[in-house]
């Protein structure tokens, strides 16, 4: 059996679905035996990856932008004219080319439907191509039960196939006694992620606790603006206890969970939630909310707020914050709970979905 796989998420920094596609990758090597008789073919969707060297397999010379509006108006170029012949294809970022092979398409969310008005043409061209693959007779992936049921509400899909993402096993140095106590959030600044409620709850919280600290790890996104606003809006004290990292390797972004005193994760909406899931691998204690599939993937290993209440949220972190046998006791949950998603797992049932389609 030979697989294409659309690589494209492996370009820059890794965003949830870059993880997905890296660890999947990585798990069909580790996971699944050489006997197996299988070959993965690389594809790369990316003008400016050719032209900086950074393609990952075979390159598609159409952008990332372009291809789901070519191959939906053409039904062209195959993706065997590139790659050679396979046995099934898998586009792994809301987008599957033609072929003349059985076809997978993952749909992590359907965040692009409440993105702002700036990425609007994003919102149609997603929408479009997801309707595209889902009418033409593509298999539908999806990482939780929660965005299943969204799939079927919005574009009537039948045949959905849910396999979970894992989480990578680390041995992580003890954790470390601090003075500080820290919360810490992990995403990009875009609306869904809940950083400015998060912000606005600190203010709540410092004043209730005057020596913890705030971290923010994570790129730019369509709230960048706001969540500075939300920042400079606190008052002098308080805001010098608010630490902005950026986007940060994968590395430093574990150790930071680790030594957290609390990982926050205030989306508004997730398709899976890696945050919380990684935090609680580590044992480090999560408050978060009940957005999107955070419920179906944290269980009652986390505590959580409905999302956008900024006062429940302020609450919420205070009451762990203040309690050391409630921290123990989410830490303790969040490990035994995070042993229920294996990369493993994720590998021998992509590879069995792969296998039915033949």
């Amino acid at each position: 059996m030979r697989i294409a796989i659309d690589a494209t998420p492996l370009i820059g920094p890794r965003t949830g679905i870059g993880v997905f596609v890296e660890e999947l990758l990585r798990s069909f090597r580790n996971y699944i035996p050489e006997n197996a008789d299988y070959q993965v073919a690389e594809y790369t969707l990316s003008l400016k990856a050719r032209i900086t060297g950074s393609t990952h397999g075979h390159w598609v010379p159409l952008s990332a932008r372009a291809a789901p509006v070519v191959w939906r108006a053409f039904d062209r170029p195959k993706i065997e004219r590139f790659v050679g012949d396979i046995d099934v294809v898998h586009g792994t970022n809301f987008v599957v080319p033609p072929s003349r092979v059985p076809r997978v398409i993952s749909v992590h969310d359907l965040s692009f439907l409440n993105d702002s008005r700036r990425f609007r043409n994003s919102t149609r061209r997603f929408d479009h191509s997801v309707r595209e693959a889902v009418n033409s007779g593509a298999t539908v992936h999806t990482i939780s039960h929660y965005v299943a049921e969204e799939l079927r509400d919005r574009y009537g899909v039948e045949d959905i196939r849910v396999v979970y993402p894992g989480v990578e096993r680390q041995t992580l140095p003890a954790k470390p006694t601090s003075e500080k106590p820290t919360l810490l959030a992990v995403a990009a600044t875009n609306q869904r992620k809940g950083l400015a409620d998060l912000v606005k709850a600190f203010q709540t919280v410092a004043r209730e606790n005057e020596i913890v600290e705030l971290q923010l790890v994570g790129p730019a996104g369509d709230a960048e603006g706001e969540v500075n606003k939300s920042i400079q809006m606190l008052p002098d004290a308080i805001r010098s206890r608010v630490h902005r990292f950026g986007y940060v390797e994968r590395e430093q972004r574990d150790r930071l969970i680790n030594h957290a005193t609390i990982l926050v994760h205030p989306s508004h909406y997730e398709g899976f939630g890696f945050p919380v899931l990684e935090a609680m691998s580590m044992g480090t204690p999560v408050v978060t909310t009940t957005g999107g599939a955070i419920p179906e993937i944290a269980g009652d290993a986390a505590l959580k707020v409905h999302p956008g209440h900024v006062d429940a949220l302020a609450d919420a972190i205070t009451r762990v914050l203040a309690n050391e046998d409630l921290r123990n006791r989410f830490s303790a949950a969040g490990i035994d709970r995070s042993q229920k998603f294996s990369w493993k797992e994720t590998a021998e049932g992509m590879f069995d979905l792969y296998r039915s389609l033949l």
